[in-house]
């Protein structure tokens, strides 16, 4: 338990799942209350996937985001300053989607609002690590072994601009068949990668308080 936790002035642990946990069943906060905080540092910059809310889908989406600006919750009218004791990790973050299979959710530069709690709740990326994995590209060429689709550029969604303002107006799922094959090979990797993740999280045995967090 930190300092502030211990005098009253922000939640532990505890106070915060207890909080999240009267929301309604179903509800991502409601949610978020039985996950574990893994991120416990200012996320600023940092690569976070958001973690997975399983009842709403049928499929596993995978959101990379990095947050970018930090914005407090707004008070109830009439009141200056947030009682005691401060919620942990409140506010949310604006985010720019960097990786996503998610069809609502389009990277490269997509904005996203993420709950302080739930970037709390992701998983951090390694940068380094995760270009290791991409396949080695040698010479002069600088791009992937295989062909980018020319509709979409292998994001999986077509971009749609308004003819007089070349504002984006919405976006379509690409049709073209050897993107979508890619996408799904992409997937069911991405997918086998996370389940022996999970798997070997599963199997794994604490050693001490310590070993992993929180703490």
């Amino acid at each position: 338990m930190s300092f502030l936790s211990s005098i009253g002035f922000i939640e532990t642990e505890e106070q915060e799942r207890a909080r999240l946990a009267q929301a309604p069943e179903g509800s991502l906060n409601h949610y978020l209350s039985t996950l574990p905080v893994t991120i416990d540092e200012w996320p600023k910059d940092l690569l976070v996937e958001l973690p997975r809310q399983q009842p709403h889908t049928d499929r596993a989406y995978h959101v990379v985001v990095v947050p970018i600006e930090f914005r407090k919750d707004t008070l109830p009218e009439g009141v200056e300053e947030e009682p005691l004791p401060r919620k942990r990790h409140s506010g949310s973050w604006m985010c720019a989607v960097v990786f996503s299979d998610h069809p609502d959710y389009p990277a490269g530069g997509f904005r996203i609002d993420v709950p302080g709690a739930q970037i709390a709740r992701g998983r951090k990326v390694d940068l380094a690590e995760a270009l290791a994995s991409l396949p080695c590209v040698s010479g002069e060429t600088p791009h992937a072994p295989e062909p980018l689709c020319g509709s979409c550029e292998d994001s999986g969604l077509i971009t749609h601009y308004d003819r007089s303002t070349d504002g984006i107006t919405g976006h379509s799922r690409c049709d073209n068949e050897q993107c979508a094959a890619r996408a799904e090979n992409r997937a069911a990797e991405h997918e086998r990668k996370r389940a022996a993740e999970d798997a070997a999280a599963a199997a794994h045995v604490c050693a001490d308080r310590l070993c992993c967090p929180p703490f």
